[in-house]
C-alpha cells in the first residue's frame, strides 16, 4: 500500500503583501535617520578639520613671527656688519690718500707706456723672456742671435720717450750652451 505524504499546505503558501503606508513611512524615516547620521559624522568631522586647520594656522602664525623675529635680528647684524665694514674701507682709503699723498707725480712710473714702447722697438734676431718691473727698476731678460743683436736693440730706445730717458746701467751677456745667447738688461730708473 501506497501512502502519500503531502507536505505542501496552504498556510505554508507565501503571502503577497503589498507595503503599506506605515512601511513606506518606517523606510522613509529610516532614511532620513541614515542621512542624519552621515550628516552628523560629516559634521563632526568637520569640526575636528576646522579645529586642527585652526591649530595649524597657530602654528603658522607662530612660526612666521618667529621668522620675522630673525630676520629683524639677521637685518640688525648685517647693519651692525656693514657699519663696521663701512667704517674699515673709510679708514682704508683714508690711508691709502695719505700714502697717495706722500708720493710725487715724478716719482710714479707708467708701466703702461714703457711696455708700449717696449713693443715698438724692432725685435730682429733677438726675443724677451721676462720683463720684471719694480718702481723704478726694470730688469730685460731674453735670447739673441748674435752678439751684435743687443746693442743694436738698445740703441732702437732712443726713438720712444719712456725707454730713451732710462739709464741702462749694467748689461750682461753669456753663452747659454747652444748658439743662442742669453743677455739681462737692467735699469735703476730714468735719468734726470
Amino acid at each position: 500500500m501506497k501512502t502519500r505524504i503531502e507536505f505542501y499546505q496552504a498556510a505554508l503558501k507565501p503571502v503577497k503583501e503589498l507595503p503599506t503606508s506605515r512601511h513606506v513611512l518606517l523606510g522613509m524615516l529610516a532614511v532620513v535617520l541614515l542621512w542624519g547620521l552621515v550628516f552628523a559624522w560629516q559634521s563632526v568631522a568637520n569640526h575636528r578639520q576646522t579645529v586642527a586647520n585652526q591649530q595649524l594656522q597657530q602654528q603658522l602664525d607662530a612660526a612666521q613671527h618667529t621668522v620675522a623675529r630673525l630676520q629683524q635680528s639677521v637685518a640688525l647684524l648685517n647693519q651692525a656688519q656693514d657699519d663696521t665694514e663701512r667704517l674699515r674701507i673709510e679708514r682704508d682709503i683714508r690711508t691709502r690718500r695719505q700714502l697717495l699723498g706722500l708720493l710725487s707725480r715724478d716719482q710714479l712710473v707708467s708701466y703702461a707706456s714703457t711696455l708700449d714702447d717696449l713693443a715698438r722697438v724692432p725685435w730682429q734676431q733677438l726675443s724677451l723672456t721676462s720683463l720684471q718691473l719694480q718702481g723704478q727698476a726694470m730688469t730685460l731678460t731674453g735670447e739673441a742671435a748674435t752678439a751684435a743683436a743687443v746693442p743694436a736693440w738698445i740703441l732702437g730706445f732712443e726713438h720712444y720717450q719712456s725707454l730713451a730717458r732710462r739709464e741702462f746701467g749694467k748689461l750682461d751677456i753669456h753663452q747659454n750652451g747652444t748658439e743662442a745667447l742669453e743677455f739681462s738688461l737692467h735699469s735703476d730708473g730714468v735719468a734726470r
